[in-house]
């Protein structure tokens, strides 16, 4: 290579590797079966552009997608820029051996459109050469970066140390779980390693769990219109085509993306409708509800105002907790507030046979005691269909029509409860009662069902005090009692 040319190459490369974006949209090039010319360049839309920005600011990356928003070529572009540099190992993880192998070709497309930077000949600079599942790069000093791709089996990437590991359709990789545990340790170093795992949403797998409780992991959405040629319109039309499976394949929020359509046992639930941002002012009355199980306490506060709308408003849910101790837990949890009933299931009051105590009575000693309710599970879930169920009302102070329910949940206040209600299936043989596997997803819904069976009071409306009835007229009382015992 030419003296001139080799330093002007060696200075481009040390400028990519401080600019990604300057590197993707300069020389990255993709296919769009959509354009005229099949390969095009990678002009990233502003959506696309933010989440590369956050990829390369964060080691553990989990990325929850509409389908068909270019990520996956903005993975393998970030990790090309990776590889750029002398020794660097990329693992890419897929459903089946025949989507690795698709994840390769991609690659090979890309490289290949580079001639600028990368050959697949010797020419004095870096060259590429690739298998089905591997792509090398030979760096002019003698060191190689790879890019392995594999099917996802429980041991895949389990002998390589990576400097990252893409997971393409995360949520959708048999044996994801093993997987994790064989790949993190490749990359779970002092020094550094990245994740970007990528995929469309799927209910009851590790994916779901990460981005739903792992808060190490940086998370980004991107909604169907993260491409800026989708409309309004468009959308219209492709819910036309896809019916109510359109919340999975192109959401437009996280919660779309995790509804189970079809299966959901209370489709009704909206995050618009059924999530308030705080509490309302006025005459209240506080119930508590419950589930207990050594594998999941779960219980709940509720405010119901005078129109006997509620408001669920804090939340318990801890495993692993012994009766006095949930009961202890619950009891700090209410601080100074007046409780003015706490519901629970009839199975509480089954008695230990060893002990010939409840757990209804040890909850009674510790100062919780509690109201049993009907442990009719279809006629429960109907009641509480009945306080979720959305309906309109007209804005006393705008007017306005406004979609509301007699049950709605706090904002982030009941994490756990909100996750169920959104995850938890109808049972295959009962349409009526909910699935009872997962279980894990049952304790929330069961805890608010005794709530419902409760049968709660709304607050009684606020009065106006009689100044010439002694008993309500507090502030002049002297004048009223007759401390000799009478009026």
């Amino acid at each position: 290579m030419n003296p001139t040319v080799a330093k002007a190459l060696k200075s481009e490369i040390e400028f990519i590797l401080k600019h990604l974006l300057y590197f993707v949209e300069t020389y990255v090039h993709i296919e769009d079966k959509d354009a005229p010319e099949l390969i095009v360049p990678f002009i990233l839309w502003d959506a696309q552009r933010e989440a590369l920005r956050s990829i390369a600011a964060h080691r553990l990356n989990i990325i929850l997608k509409a389908r068909q928003l270019g990520i996956t070529w903005l993975a393998l572009a970030y990790a090309i820029w990776i590889m750029l540099q002398p020794g660097k190992t990329v693992i890419a993880l897929s459903r089946t051996e025949t989507e690795a192998k698709e994840l390769v070709r991609r690659v090979t497309v890309i490289l290949r459109y580079m001639p600028e930077l990368i050959r697949e000949y010797e020419w004095g600079g870096m060259r590429w050469e690739s298998t089905a599942l591997t792509i090398s790069i030979l760096h002019p000093n003698g060191l190689r970066s790879t890019f392995q791709a594999f099917a996802s089996t429980p041991g895949a990437g389990r002998s390589f140390t990576a400097n990252l590991i893409l997971l393409d359709e995360w949520a959708f990789q048999e044996a994801a779980e093993q997987i994790w545990t064989s790949a993190f340790p490749t990359i779970n170093r002092p020094s550094g390693g990245q994740v970007i795992g990528l995929s469309t949403a799927k209910r009851g797998t590790l994916f779901e769990r990460i981005w739903q409780e792992n808060e190490t992991f940086n998370k980004l959405f991107l909604p169907w219109n993260a491409d800026p040629r989708r409309t309004p319109e468009w959308y219209e039309h492709s819910k036309k085509q896809l019916g109510d499976k359109i919340f999975q394949e192109f959401p437009a929020t996280e919660d779309e993306a995790f509804m189970i359509v079809g299966g959901a046992f209370f489709p009704e639930m909206r995050a618009h409708i059924h999530l308030v941002d705080y509490l309302p002012q006025g005459e209240c009355r506080r119930y508590i509800s419950l589930d207990y199980g050594l594998d999941k306490l779960a219980a709940y506060w509720h405010r119901v105002d005078t129109e006997g709308n509620d408001i669920i408003y804090r939340e318990i849910a801890q495993s692993g907790l012994i009766v006095s101790e949930a009961a202890a837990t619950i009891v700090a949890g209410c601080g100074n507030e007046k409780i003015d009933a706490v519901y629970a299931p009839p199975d509480l009051w089954n008695r230990n046979r060893d002990t010939g105590r409840s757990t209804a009575e040890i909850f009674s000693d510790c100062g919780l005691p509690m109201h049993k309710t009907s442990n009719e599970r279809v006629q429960g879930w109907l009641d509480l269909k009945e306080w979720l169920k959305p309906y309109e009302q007209r804005n006393p102070h705008t007017g306005s029509i406004e979609v509301t329910a007699h049950m709605r949940f706090l904002k982030d206040a009941c994490p756990y409860l909100w996750r169920c209600m959104l995850a938890i299936q109808k049972d295959e043989h009962r349409p009526n009662d909910c699935a009872n596997d997962p279980h894990e997803l049952t304790h929330g819904p069961d805890a608010i069902r005794a709530f419902a069976a409760g049968r709660p009071w709304p607050a009684d409306e606020p009065t106006e005090k009689d100044p010439q009835d002694p008993l309500e007229y507090d502030e002049q009382v002297d004048e009223f009692f007759d401390y000799t015992g009478g009026y």
